[in-house]
This record gives C-alpha cells, sequence and structure tokens, in this order.
C-alpha cells in the first residue's frame, strides 16, 4: 500500500509540477507587479463587416458581434456614443479588444491590444472557462485535477513522513505549528479582516 501512495504521490506531483509553476508565478505578479511584466502596448486595428441585427439591448449586440467576430474571452463594458455607435471591450489573457460597432450595425472597427506573456501567465491564474475557446477549457479541468493532486499529496505526504521520521516528535510540532498558525491566521482575517 505504502508502494502505490508513494507512487502516486511522486507522478501526481510531476503531472501538476508546470501549474504549480505557472500558479506560484501568477500570484507574484498579482502581488507584486515587477517592471517586467508590466502589460505591453503593441495595437493593431483592423475592420471588418458585420451583419446588422435586431438585438435586445446593447450587451446582447455586445455578445453578437464579439461572436461574429470569432473572438475568444470575454465582452464587457458596452455603451452608446452619442453618435449611436456602439462601443465595448473584450478581453483574454494576452489581449484586450475595444471595439466599435457603427450604428447601423455594419462594420466594426477593433483595435487590438497585446499585452504580454506575463499578461498571459497573470490571465491563467484562477482561470476556469473562456468563452469561445475549446482549448482553454481544458484549463478548468486541469485546475481542479491538480488541487485534488495537491491536497492527495499534502494529506500523503504527512502519512509518508510519519511512517519513515526518526525524529516525529520535531515533525509533529512543526505540522502542529504550522496548522495552528494558518487557522488563526485565517480566523484573524475573517473577524478583524
Amino acid at each position: 500500500m505504502r508502494k502505490w501512495i508513494l507512487r502516486l504521490h511522486l507522478y501526481g506531483g510531476l503531472l501538476c509540477s508546470s501549474y504549480l509553476l505557472i500558479f506560484g508565478i501568477s500570484s507574484l505578479l498579482y502581488n507584486h507587479r515587477p517592471a517586467f511584466a508590466e502589460p505591453g502596448d503593441t495595437t493593431i486595428t483592423w475592420e471588418r463587416s458585420v451583419t446588422p441585427a435586431k438585438w435586445a439591448d446593447d450587451a446582447a449586440e455586445a455578445k453578437g458581434v464579439h461572436d461574429e467576430l470569432g473572438l475568444i474571452g470575454w465582452a464587457y463594458n458596452e455603451h452608446r456614443e452619442k453618435n449611436g455607435d456602439l462601443r465595448f471591450t473584450a478581453s483574454r489573457p494576452g489581449k484586450t479588444y475595444l471595439i466599435r460597432v457603427s450604428k447601423g450595425g455594419s462594420e466594426a472597427i477593433v483595435t487590438e491590444t497585446h499585452t504580454g506573456p506575463w499578461q498571459v501567465v497573470r490571465g491563467l491564474h484562477g482561470l476556469e472557462t473562456l468563452p469561445n475557446s475549446r482549448f482553454l477549457n481544458i484549463w478548468g479541468w486541469y485546475t481542479e485535477l491538480c488541487t485534488f493532486v495537491v491536497l492527495f499529496a499534502a494529506i500523503s505526504g504527512v502519512y509518508l513522513w510519519s511512517s519513515r521520521s526518526a525524529r516525529p516528535v520535531v515533525g509533529w510540532s512543526v505540522l502542529g505549528t504550522a496548522v495552528a498558525l494558518s487557522l488563526f491566521l485565517m480566523i484573524y482575517i475573517r473577524v478583524w479582516g
């Protein structure tokens, strides 16, 4: 039994090692914002004809145009300008789009901004699904799998350590202190913020 737990512990860790690296790096990018990881500003502007249609509201029109343009990501911040044009933003990890649709709904002008590779890594943090993307939805499944593997690795790691440790009192003391400090921190944040 111990042999199988050890194998699952090791190979599960290997399976999730790249995910944990990306998660760790993206956490650092969220918390510290180093200068080398600031969003880029390379922009491209392009135009495309779109099919005019009757839409229930601006949000529905923005989603319809977004889908017709074949863009991946989320459409949001839609509003009408004084001349009747619809403007909205769309984004996905690594790219942001500013879209203006003519009043008649027949032409879309898109300003595409490439934000850089570090913004892609940052965007993967906590990403579960991405509208209009077939491949990136797998990232959500991978996240769930790695969550279970990390929980298993933590529990099996304690089991494997405790069954082989020559100095169990020191180890259990360190483990108990870490658990107590973690619980205290969670309670402190919940109660006092």
